[in-house]
């Protein structure tokens, strides 16, 4: 009898035991931080503000002091299938890439490997600028401070197939549009030439300085550097777009991501890893009660350089400071350090709250979503904090409309200049062939019937006539970009250029190969 009552008992017992463990770590959780009854009235709030701007998905992580308070995901990573975010979810954080090339470059630097003050071309020779002034004065601190003078010049990397070793030399034909260290231009070709020159300092390439700097020790088991390896481990979100004024959604077909870019921005990860990135970046650099990261390499990214926001468009928010990778400000008060994040349909936001030790990530996967990522931080902190809410949601809606409007403007502005009845002055196939700039590579005009098609890069678009010998695509209801093309004429009366703004750059002549 006696064994027999062990026996039924001892289920019972072992229940009772784990159901008193389990709320003693509950106790000693909720006694780690004051937040935790705050939660349940978040996630009501961004569940509703999903449905309020027709996004997708969104993963979120929380910390405070040490510890990981909150990770969720809410909605979809696949919304035609109905696959749930999860906190393990991988996301492209874009340029929220830049803090980790900023920060191996500080770690770097108080190695001895490399002075963020000297100039680059100490360390990366084969980097050439187009003035004299730049090849002698610019060092890695102006690079990862955006205070140049060059514009951004995006057009290089979107969607190109380019190495960086062929980025970096497209860097001489990068024209200033500000006087160096005059102010603040936002530019990622500056983050790849840094990662390039540490990759020559230490014979390691940028990806591998990441990994055994900040990956390993920050036990991130969930980051990627390529969309290959994202997609590997499945668990991977998907971006949409709205084709029209309706609530339809799409998936994003177009990919402006290029591999090269790395330093710049293609770091793909989870909320959970996030979550350690920034517990690190709260306890200067420990993490697991390791010293993970230099102490010092945090305090160098968190020196400003450059005035990044001289507007200062709301009151609760300071003006900008650009330090290395990131920028910091006050928010309501509160000094905070940040940086956002965008790509091919994605937009991250890291928000770190030193003096109130919170760390908040957020990053969801919509077109139209990045307001979303830049106020659901704010938000989350003002109902951490028990602070006056501000109708964040309402003032970014009313922008976005306001943005769509002038949009519409413009386009209907550029429609009303059209030339109605006029025709091209030479015959079809005088249109067609290459066309080549020494930054931007080829475009192809290629004929089919009678008709002409775009090709540059993976594009491959149908060309409508203008008026006289202007072209256009016409990419509605898509996410593949626009162009606007103008045939110009030689002397001999030769169609011999296309001028053009690739993807928003500079107005540019390619010149036609001959055959």
């Amino acid at each position: 009898m006696t064994n027999l009552l062990k026996k039924d008992h001892t289920p019972v017992k072992k229940l009772l035991l784990l159901t008193l463990i389990h709320f003693t770590s509950l106790v000693a959780f909720s006694q780690t931080h004051p937040f935790g009854a705050k939660f349940p009235a978040i996630d009501k709030y961004i569940d509703s503000t999903l449905k309020e701007w027709n996004v997708p998905g969104l993963a979120m992580s929380v910390v405070y002091k040490d510890k990981v308070i909150y990770t969720k995901g809410y909605g979809y990573r696949d919304y035609e299938k109905k696959l749930p975010v999860e906190a393990h979810t991988v996301f492209p954080i874009a340029s929220n890439t830049k803090l980790f090339t900023a920060t191996v470059a500080a770690i770097l630097h108080h190695e001895g490997k490399l002075s963020l003050d000297k100039p680059v071309k100490n360390y990366l020779p084969a980097l050439n600028f187009s003035t004299d002034e730049l090849n002698a004065k610019v060092t890695i601190r102006d690079m990862l401070s955006h205070r140049t003078g060059l514009p951004r010049y995006d057009a290089i990397w979107v969607n190109a197939a380019f190495t960086r070793k062929e980025m970096i030399e497209k860097i001489s034909y990068m024209k200033p549009q500000l006087g160096f260290r005059e102010g603040y231009i936002y530019n990622n070709m500056m983050f790849v030439a840094s990662g390039s020159a540490m990759e020559e300092v230490t014979g390691k390439t940028w990806e591998t300085l990441v990994s055994e700097k900040i990956f390993q020790p920050l036990q991130m088991n969930t980051s990627y550097f390529t969309n290959d390896g994202m997609k590997k481990q499945g668990n991977y979100a998907l971006a949409y777009f709205r084709p029209d004024s309706s609530e339809k959604l799409l998936p994003k077909k177009f990919e402006a991501q290029c591999e090269a870019l790395g330093p710049a921005g293609t770091i793909k990860t989870t909320a959970a890893d996030m979550a350690n990135w920034m517990i690190a970046q709260l306890n200067d650099g420990k993490f697991n009660g390791q010293q993970a990261i230099p102490s010092k390499a945090i305090s160098e990214t968190m020196i400003p350089n450059s005035i990044a926001d001289k507007t200062g468009k709301y009151d609760e928010l300071s003006n900008a400071l650009y330090c290395l990778g990131r920028t910091i400000y006050t928010y309501k008060g509160h000094k905070a350090a940040s940086h956002s994040g965008a790509i091919d349909g994605f937009y991250s936001f890291v928000a770190l709250f030193p003096k109130d030790s919170l760390g908040i990530f957020v990053v969801v996967n919509a077109n139209h979503g990045r307001p979303l990522s830049n106020f659901v931080p704010l938000d989350v902190f003002d109902r951490l904090m028990n602070m006056p809410k501000t109708p964040w949601s309402q003032r970014y809606m009313k922008d976005y409309k306001e943005v769509q409007a002038q949009e519409k403007k413009s386009a209907d502005s550029l429609k009303a200049t059209q030339v109605k009845n006029t025709a091209p002055s030479h015959a079809i196939n005088d249109y067609t062939g290459t066309y080549s700039h020494s930054t931007y590579g080829d475009i192809k005009i290629e004929r089919v019937n009678d008709q002409l098609f775009f090709v540059f890069r993976s594009q491959r678009s149908l060309l409508h006539h203008f008026h006289y010998d202007q072209f256009h695509t016409d990419e509605k209801g898509t996410d593949t970009p626009d162009y606007r093309l103008e045939f110009r004429i030689n002397s001999k009366g030769e169609i011999d250029r296309i001028s053009t703004r690739p993807l928003g750059d500079p107005l540019t002549e390619f010149i036609k190969k001959k055959e």
